[in-house]
């Protein structure tokens, strides 16, 4: 046990998972793993950027299917689960999940998924997309301001489709079934399905569809509801593809998705058991109902490939949360008195709903046999409404006695860029690459708040903001040979700045836009036949001018506004062997040194001095897997795959106050087994799962942090052992 913990630790970057890998000369498998990390196709090991590919069809067989599950994959990428949200963060740059606007981009082909606005109430949280839908996922570290724009300055998350085709009639169709320890014995299960139709030589259609249901395995004493946190998510996509030649092809895509989570997933611990919580009668639930279309164009001109990206989404949701711990319930019973009320509680219900569209176009040309250029623009609008409503009600029964605070906000954001890349090759083994992107954004408020303690008052603004960034990469790359390769690289990255609802004397009206520059030496490459490949990185990331939330001198509220520097350095490094035929060994670790670089203003709203670690980042962290495949006829292959996740200690949110330093909550490292195996064949596929083997109880959110109107004895844990089964057929 203790060699292979030594192993996960081992400093880390990006090792792909197979994705359409082909025999090597020994019958090992090649690494010719083809990427889109950089807007056009390369090999993954061509690629001078830390990027880890995720195929769904290592997502489908490990039963990842949410991404909460998924981040263990990925060195660097660290997991915050709150209010039922994955939200992630990558190589430590983060200060909380509902602090400034997201610091991770996500992209549904190449489109732009979510809002650029922390208003919207996404936060950054990743979606939750069935890896049916899916080719892979690819996961791109550092900053990618250049090709990615706003609110990827910690990095990007791709997803990526899988495209119709006109080359034969296919499918898939799949089931599955799974329990949860501590879930009475319910069970689980999901359905998947897609087909392929080539219409003509020229047209084809591929949907999708899967509907799944993970049974609750947490009790609430308070409701007497057994299993609240019982989820169900039921989607579809439905895509075309009109190739007339091979100069121009033309891809429309529609994906719904609808996530009904029946219960939170807090659990406190004065219960003294894992699985039990003390939420408030109708808290808990959250529903997300998610629309994405998109247009993707591809024509050649010449010697010149344009592409014109065009999405438009729709995301709804909700979530209502326990508010009972806020200050605010002890005045129910002088504002609402009623005798009848011997114990009052407040319910906290968000409502977002955000419109986006967005337009990229962009023209790829070679200028000369050595130099290719890539210039572009991209416009988008996005229209929020963000409801908060607050309920003062009985704790005994959930009965509602009156709505204290509504606040209703509109936000408008608008965004411009252009952007240019230029690739020269000044040898067969050294190339130059770099990169600019100006962006500006306009921002508009509607900010409606209604209080009723006593008399009604109102409070009404509408501010706005402005805001630009140039953001840059320089990426020297020197290939020791087709299978080695080394580089350097400089990126900086972005995320958007704001309006404030209100602004007086000493508070701005707006806050500026934070910054991410990353210095980075990476190297990748195949040894042995390719049969050993590694990819190994050493960077050092600058952030300036943080979003966080400061107080008001009066203290009645708070805003944003733009704090110190902070400093993310570490190792990662990646590596994938196959000593011999059926047998494949990876192993990724990663140390991420992330601290504040000054302290935090005597304003803020949080407390943190210069050297305190950022949320949620472990400085070790790491996975090893060892997967085996045995012929066991002509026909049949048996296989079995056992993986070790390590994730270090990490800080929590910061707290409120100096005083309250000591009480920064501490998340203790953890280490998890999944172990899967099962059959094959030609056209089938049988696969038994056992998630987190041993039952261990890994902390993923919650406890005592800024947030000090929920809860500070609720915690959110790692899944509990899950057994299941997968069966797949192709056609």
């Amino acid at each position: 046990m203790a060699g292979l913990l030594a192993l996960a630790l081992l400093p880390a970057t990006a090792m792909a998972q197979e994705v359409g890998s082909t025999a090597g000369a020994n019958g090992s498998l090649s690494s010719d793993i083809i990427v889109t990390a950089q807007k056009r196709e390369e090999r993954l090991q061509d690629v001078p950027v830390p990027v880890t590919a995720v195929t769904a069809s290592a997502l489908l067989e490990q039963n990842q299917l949410k991404a909460q599950d998924f981040f263990s994959s990925v060195p660097g990428l660290n997991l915050q689960f709150q209010n039922n949200r994955a939200n992630l963060s990558i190589r430590g740059i983060t200060t909380g999940p509902a602090t400034g606007n997201p610091v991770v981009g996500y992209t549904i082909d190449d489109v732009p998924y979510g809002s650029s606005a922390g208003l919207a109430g996404l936060f950054g949280s990743a979606p939750d997309l069935d890896p049916s839908e899916l080719a892979r996922i690819e996961v791109l570290r550092g900053p990618q301001g250049t090709l990615y724009g706003a609110s990827s300055m910690g990095g990007l998350v791709k997803y990526v489709t899988v495209d119709p085709s006109t080359e034969g009639f296919s499918g898939v169709v799949g089931a599955g079934l799974n329990t949860i320890r501590g879930s009475g014995g319910d069970v689980g299960y999901n359905v998947r399905g897609a087909v392929n139709v080539p219409v003509t030589e020229t047209v084809a259609v591929r949907a999708s569809a899967f509907t799944r249901e993970d049974p609750g395995y947490i009790d609430n004493i308070v409701t007497g509801r057994d299993n609240v946190n019982k989820v169900r998510v039921t989607g579809g996509r439905l895509s075309a593809l009109w190739k007339p030649s091979s100069d121009f092809s033309l891809k429309l895509s529609a994906l719904i998705q609808e996530r009904k989570i029946f219960g939170s997933s807090d659990v406190d611990s004065s219960t003294g058991s894992r699985y039990k919580q003390t939420n408030q009668f109708g808290t808990g639930p959250s529903e997300w109902k998610n629309q994405s279309y998109s247009a993707v164009i591809n024509a050649s001109l010449g010697n010149s490939m344009l592409t014109s990206l065009t999405g438009y989404s729709i995301s709804d949701n909700y979530d209502t949360v326990d508010f009972s711990a806020a200050a605010l319930t002890a005045l129910w019973p002088d504002v609402y008195g009623n005798p009848q009320v011997t114990r009052w509680a407040t319910t906290l219900r968000q409502e977002y709903r955000v419109k986006k569209f967005s337009q990229e176009v962009r023209v790829s040309t070679p200028i000369t046999d050595d130099i290719d250029w890539i210039v572009g623009g991209f416009f988008t609008k996005e229209a929020t409404k963000y409801a908060i409503i607050t309920f003062a009600t009985d704790a005994t029964n959930g009965d509602v006695y009156g709505l204290p605070i509504v606040w209703r906000d509109n936000l408008t954001f608008k965004e411009y860029a252009g952007f240019t890349n230029l690739s020269v090759r000044l040898s067969d083994r050294f190339d130059l690459q770099g990169g600019l992107r100006y962006s500006e954004n306009k921002q508009r408020l509607h900010h409606r708040e209604f209080t009723f303690f006593g008399p009604p008052e109102g409070l009404f603004s509408t501010p706005s903001s402005k805001g630009h960034a140039l953001t840059y990469h320089f990426t020297p790359r020197f290939k020791i040979s087709r299978d080695h390769m080394i580089y350097g690289r400089i990126a900086s990255g972005y995320r958007p700045g704001g309006p404030n609802a209100t602004c007086d004397v000493g508070i701005p009206c707006s806050y500026r836009p934070d910054k991410t520059v990353n210095y980075e030496l990476g190297a990748k490459g195949d040894l042995f036949d390719r049969s050993l490949s590694y990819d190994i990185s050493l960077y050092l990331i600058d952030w300036k001018d943080i979003q966080v939330t400061q107080v008001a001198p009066s203290g009645t509220f708070n805003y944003n506004a733009n704090a110190n520097r902070a400093r993310s350095r570490g190792v990662e490094a990646s590596f994938e062997a196959r000593p011999t035929e059926g047998l494949t060994l990876t192993a990724w670790g990663a140390y991420t040194d992330a601290t504040l670089r000054e302290d935090f203003t005597a304003l803020s709203a949080v407390y943190a001095a210069k050297g305190d670690r950022l949320p949620y980042s472990s400085r070790w962290s790491g996975r090893v897997s060892a997967n085996q495949e045995v012929p066991l006829s002509e026909t049949v292959t048996g296989f079995a795959n056992l993986a070790v996740s390590y994730v270090g200690l990490r800080k929590g949110e910061f707290v409120p106050s100096a005083a309250q330093a000591a009480l920064r909550q501490t998340y203790p490292a953890y280490t998890q087994f999944d172990l899967n195996g099962g059959f094959k064949g030609d056209t089938w596929r049988v696969n038994l799962f056992v998630q987190n083997l041993t039952n261990k109880r890994g902390f993923t959110g919650g406890g005592f942090n800024n947030q000090t109107t929920f809860n500070p004895l609720w915690f959110n844990y790692t899944q509990p052992r899950t057994l299941g089964v997968n069966v797949e057929k192709t056609f």
